[in-house]
């Protein structure tokens, strides 16, 4: 869970950070989670050497979620050198605590006395809040996480209370039982949250806790259906979530300036190493769930759909992130490729296009070309955006006052529509709302198509998407979807527009 920097997390007394880039990938064979597995090493792989790094810097600049960087310390831990291992099985273990209480679905350890001391009254609170958040996802029919037998002492769900605020943290999620790279891929699951939330003055420490319960508890469902899943996609639908749960908080608004709204020509599906780009991607996920409201529990059904394609155990179906995404919005009637654009040119009027983006003050996406059309520039040429895989460019052709014209003629030159072309035509009028229109294109990815231009149009906008999502190479451990490498990048996507009389 992020928090100005990525909320992060912490076990025991070392703070946390992100998953870096390329560090996961399913490994071949399956490894023992054990500490004490017979494989040993004198050196370690570089792979491992760099997850551990990531982990031992917790807390530092740069420092991202902890629940994905224990993820990769538990996968890469049997390419430990003897060392090394050692020092990663301390970061590895639960933190200690003095104090227990269970309730009906969680039990809560703390400490009674030093820095991380909390209240029997803030104990119980955390439980209320876990329980509320954990009974909204299983009446919204998402699995619950999975118990971790006498682990915590029980089945149940365990919650440690621990001092992360003093190091700028909020909570995280962990397994100590992470599955091996055969499969299947569910995992159980426990989660640490800050003793109290006061370090942070943005928001209440209720709301603090809130925000930080739905985000993480949403990581140990996900763990339920794929602990391996694509990290930017874990990261994006648990911010999501904690904004379904908690919509009056916001806490999730502050990655906007990091997000398709934001930065429309870079991929979305990206973990970052030292950005915050993967849970900005949480918008993506309100644009699908604003336009497919079906709801059960009181939680749209859209994404719960999406993990149900991602379900990495026995008898699942575990599709990979976009694919996931790409096949369910298939099954309702749509397409990735026609949501992709017509996301795209909703961003550049969410504050109308969104339920909340007037009100919250949502950033507008940037144009990537403008272009002014007068009586003696009737024509464009031939202009070209080079546009990455889940990216898009707008080019805008505006119209000079007093220009004598009726109508715009667009020609557009895509790359095949099986490459994830789509494009969309906003007309801008003086007065009224814009008229928004999807391009019909040819298998080839051309269309020739005319809009209006007369004098109480003020500008026409292109929309030039790529939804492309073929990759190669999965599961080498990059930082794109199913851990491989993007095909779709750089493309070349063509528009002309002429004004007529």
């Amino acid at each position: 869970m992020l928090r100005r920097t990525p909320v992060l997390s912490v076990l025991t007394a070392f703070a946390l950070a992100a998953l870096a880039a390329p560090l996961l990938a399913v490994p071949a064979q399956a490894a023992n989670p054990d500490p004490t597995s017979p494989v040993r090493r004198t050196e370690s792989t570089p792979a491992a050497a760099r997850a551990l790094a990531v982990a031992q810097d917790l807390g530092g600049p740069g420092s991202r979620d902890a629940t994905l960087a224990l993820r990769d310390l538990r996968m890469h831990r049997d390419e430990l050198g003897t060392a090394d291992r050692a020092a990663a099985a301390e970061l590895l273990q639960r933190p200690s605590t003095n104090r227990s209480q269970c309730y009906d679905t969680v039990c809560v350890h703390w400490n009674s006395t030093g820095p991380d001391k909390s209240t029997q009254a803030y104990v119980a609170k955390v439980a209320q809040v876990a329980q509320s958040v954990l009974t909204t996802y299983a009446g919204a029919g998402y699995r619950a996480p999975e118990p971790d037998g006498t682990s915590g002492g029980n089945n149940l769900l365990d919650i440690y209370l621990k001092d992360l605020g003093s190091q700028g943290l909020y909570g995280y999620c962990d397994s100590d039982d992470r599955p091996t790279g055969t499969g299947p891929f569910d995992a159980p699951a426990y989660c640490a949250f800050d003793n109290n939330y006061t370090e942070f003055p943005s928001h209440t420490p209720l709301e603090n806790l809130q925000v930080t319960a739905a985000h993480e508890l949403f990581h140990a469902v996900q763990f339920a259906y794929d602990y391996y899943e694509d990290a930017w996609f874990m990261e994006a639908t648990a911010t999501w979530a904690e904004d379904e749960l908690y919509d009056d908080v916001d806490d999730n608004l502050q990655y906007l300036s990091e997000s398709p709204l934001k930065q429309p020509g870079r991929s979305m599906d990206h973990f970052e190493q030292n950005g915050v780009r993967q849970y900005g991607d949480w918008v993506f996920f309100r644009y699908l769930t604003e336009h497919d409201p079906t709801a059960a529990g009181g939680l749209p059904t859209l994404v719960r759909s999406i993990w149900e394609r991602a379900d990495g155990a026995a008898g699942g179906p575990d599709d990979y992130s976009i694919q996931a995404v790409a096949r369910v919005l298939g099954t309702r009637g749509g397409s990735l490729t026609s949501s992709w654009a017509q996301f795209a040119a909703a961003n550049r009027r969410p504050g109308a296009t969104y339920d909340e983006g007037k009100a919250n003050h949502y950033p507008t996406a940037p144009l990537a070309r403008r272009v002014s059309l007068t009586g003696s520039h009737r024509d464009s040429s031939w202009l070209t955006q080079r546009v990455d895989h889940l990216a898009a460019n707008t080019v805008r052709f505006d119209r000079a006052a007093g220009m004598k014209a009726r109508k715009l003629t667009l020609r557009l030159d895509l790359p095949p529509t099986g490459r994830g072309s789509g494009a969309v035509v906003t007309v801008l009028h003086g007065s009224g709302a814009p008229t928004t229109t999807a391009v019909r294109l040819s298998s080839d990815g051309n269309a020739t198509t005319r809009v209006e231009f007369g004098s109480n149009v003020t500008a026409v906008e292109v929309t030039l998407a790529n939804a492309g999502v073929h990759y190669k190479h999965c599961y080498r451990g990059s930082a794109w979807s199913c851990q491989g490498q993007p095909q779709d990048d750089d493309l070349p996507l063509r528009v002309r527009a002429t004004a007529l009389r």
